[in-house]
């Protein structure tokens, strides 16, 4: 592809004008970065200085474009001139090496399956999860998408297969406080950046002495199966599942397009006559490295459709597609010479089933909110900086949530003491004032410095802790991932610890949490002006509702971390997702339902979008990593009511409502 073919793919037709073609190619060359990465600031200058969700491809625009560009890198290279890490340690401070065993209790949850595919979560019996978001025959019901109603920083970031970032490490000077003055915030605290719904509703008052509302949490997961040892994977047991996957996805292509088992073939045998394969995306080498294109994809079939065989795909005949490896895939056409599968359709992988409550559960619910709007308030770690131990922001934070926020619940996900953190990483842990005994283990920093911290938050207020795989207090490293043990940890009872990812009802609403970057790893293979042209977002969240997982990326993601510390001594440390193969069943939806909220951080800017009716959010980090404000989402939830049309009333032979979750919220991404 030529050079004015990539940037014409990028920024449309108006690019393919001399004019402008011939001034974003300079900036390529003067920048040194892709097309792609070029589109990526051009949307951080429409969003950020124009205030538009799409500015015009005109030579004016452009003109602006290239100051912006002069802008940010002049203001980079004085932050990179001025910058010198300010945290503060001591020797005497022992690091933590050594992770104390501990016996994992988990919560008395519901049952899942260890396919989401198969079987419905052990729920109460009068609730039913059967209603379908297509197709449904169900009073015909219709399901509309509210994609573009909603907002985002408009922001996409390409990420290479490995991400290098150097870290020089300078002496530390001692001090009789550990915690660093924090950098002036560039926006004030409680500032709301970005708001979804504000139209609708207002900020929910949250928790009140006067008329006391609560809310009621209940897990839909089995901890009897997060309880596995890590890096002990058979190949045996991690080609069944692959394989097993693969089964599903073609029982449930079969079901939903009423097609025939004789319909369907194998893609890697000779034939004139057009069959149904359904596979997985692979790259055409084994080796292939970076990013794909749609000229280096096969096909992988199972054991039974194609005894495991790949076949090289051809997409001449597809106009609009979206891919990425490790997606189910369902396609029509031949393979007529026996080199390649000609696509000539791409079947739609169906959206799972949508939650509902019957109308006794909606009206003990509103019993529980006194008619009331729930509140909830969700973080993403790290909550220290990296260049600095310090917690004045979240012990601040904690007094916000008391003092002026009072949700009902908050959801704080991991990391709270990261692996990848350089002064973890380098042993240089200050002394923490106060203690009549230092911290002898990263265990002993969370209960000694975290826990009296987070112990400060209103008993009232029900908080939910879900892990991070660079957690160094959870004995899982990769994903998925069992749970915090909670009375070791010693925090209170209006603790909850849940795995990741994991799936719980928070009163009518059924959230789930994942906390591996999807949005960051996922890399696309796009073909079609009208697909690329979409929020890169929204053709993220799609794939997870279609594809029924969390992570439905295979293999997972790669980060590299390259550290040198004052004695000129390099660490490399590898994370990403961190997949147990043997085990991705339990990242699948629960009992074949799309929650109504799904939570999954991210690297990227914080957003909430509505995609298929379903709630997505990502809050942000809490503190970025050299000490910058960070952001959180505020969800404001209006109490359900079976009166007017706040939920939608389904079911024949019993009366059930859908949520309607995505109608009912206002989400808020404020700064700390």
């Amino acid at each position: 592809m030529s050079d004015n073919d990539e940037i014409a793919q990028y920024f449309g037709p108006d690019a393919a004008k001399p004019e402008i073609n011939s001034t974003l190619k300079q900036l390529t060359k003067l920048h040194a970065i892709s097309a792609d990465e070029l589109f990526i600031k051009w949307e951080q200058f429409s969003r950020n200085e124009r205030h538009e969700t799409s500015t015009a491809l005109s030579s004016t625009n452009v003109d602006q474009f290239k100051t912006f560009l002069q802008t940010k890198m002049e203001k980079l290279a004085n932050s990179v001139g001025d910058h010198s890490f300010n945290g503060t340690g001591s020797t005497s401070a022992p690091s933590s090496a050594i992770k104390k065993p501990r016996n994992i209790k988990a919560i008395n949850g519901g049952s899942a399956s260890m396919f989401g595919f198969k079987t419905s979560p052990m729920v109460n019996k009068r609730r039913k999860l059967q209603v379908k978001k297509e197709d449904g025959d169900v009073n015909n019901l219709q399901f509309e998408s509210e994609g573009n109603s909603s907002f985002t920083n408009n922001t996409e970031i390409k990420q290479e297969s490995s991400v290098k970032v150097e870290l020089t490490v300078k002496p530390e000077p001692t001090s009789s406080t550990p915690f660093s003055s924090s950098p002036k915030r560039s926006v004030s605290p409680g500032s709301i950046v970005d708001s979804l719904n504000p139209q609708s509703m207002n900020v929910a008052s949250g928790l009140s002495e006067e008329n006391e509302s609560h809310v009621k949490i209940q897990p839909y997961y089995d901890p009897s199966k997060y309880k596995f040892r890590t890096m002990r994977q058979k190949i045996v047991d991690s080609s069944d599942v692959l394989d097993e996957q693969i089964e599903i996805a073609s029982k449930l292509i079969q079901e939903h397009y009423r097609l025939s088992p004789t319909d369907f073939g194998d893609p890697t045998i000779q034939s004139q006559t057009e069959i149904y394969a359904v596979g997985r995306i692979v790259p055409d080498s084994p080796s292939a490295e970076g990013f794909l294109n749609i000229e280096s994809l096969s096909l992988e079939t199972s054991r039974i459709s194609g005894v495991g065989r790949r076949i090289r795909l051809n997409f001449e005949n597809i106009e609009e597609i979206s891919l990425f490896s490790g997606q189910l895939v369902a396609l029509k056409g031949k393979n007529a010479n026996g080199d390649f599968f000609l696509v000539d359709e791409v079947l739609n992988m169906p959206y799972p089933d949508a939650p509902v409550s019957t109308e006794e559960d909606i009206i003990n619910y509103q019993t529980l909110l006194n008619n009331n709007s729930s509140k909830i308030v969700v973080t993403s770690g790290p909550y220290v900086a990296d260049n600095a131990f310090d917690l004045s922001h979240l012990s601040s934070f904690v007094e916000k949530i008391n003092d002026e926020i009072k949700p009902h619940t908050i959801i704080m996900l991991g990391p709270f003491i990261d692996v990848t953190n350089t002064m973890v990483m380098n042993g240089t842990l200050p002394d923490f004032p106060g203690l009549k005994v230092q911290p002898r283990t990263l265990d002993e920093v969370f209960t000694k410095v975290f826990t009296p911290i987070l112990k400060n938050i209103n008993p009232a207020t029900q908080v939910v802790l879900v892990p991070s795989t660079r957690d160094a207090l959870s004995n899982h490293a990769s994903y998925p991932q069992d749970s915090f043990d909670r009375k070791s940890l010693e925090l209170p009872k209006n603790f909850k610890c849940f795995t990741n990812p994991s799936t719980f009802q928070l009163n009518e609403t059924y959230i789930g949490c994942s906390n591996v970057d999807i949005f960051r790893d996922m890399k696309e293979i796009i073909k079609g002006g009208q697909t690329s042209a979409r929020n890169r977002f929204d053709r993220i969240a799609e794939h997870v509702l279609q594809q029924r997982k969390f992570y439905p990326l295979f293999p997972g993601g790669i980060k590299k971390i390259t550290v040198t510390n004052a004695d000129k001594k390099t660490y490399r440390h590898i994370s990403g997702a961190d997949l147990e193969v043997s085990y991705l069943g339990l990242t699948e939806f629960v009992g074949n339902t799309a929650p109504d909220v799904v939570i999954i951080p991210s690297e990227m800017n914080a957003f909430a979008r509505i995609i298929k009716n379903v709630l997505f959010i990502n809050p942000g980090k809490f503190v970025k990593p050299r000490g910058a404000q960070g952001t959180h989402a505020q969800i404001s939830i209006a109490c359900p009511t079976t009166e007017g049309d706040s939920l939608t009333k389904v079911g024949a032979d019993e009366i059930l409502y859908l949520h309607n979750t995505w109608k009912r919220s206002r989400v808020d991404i404020i700064t700390n």
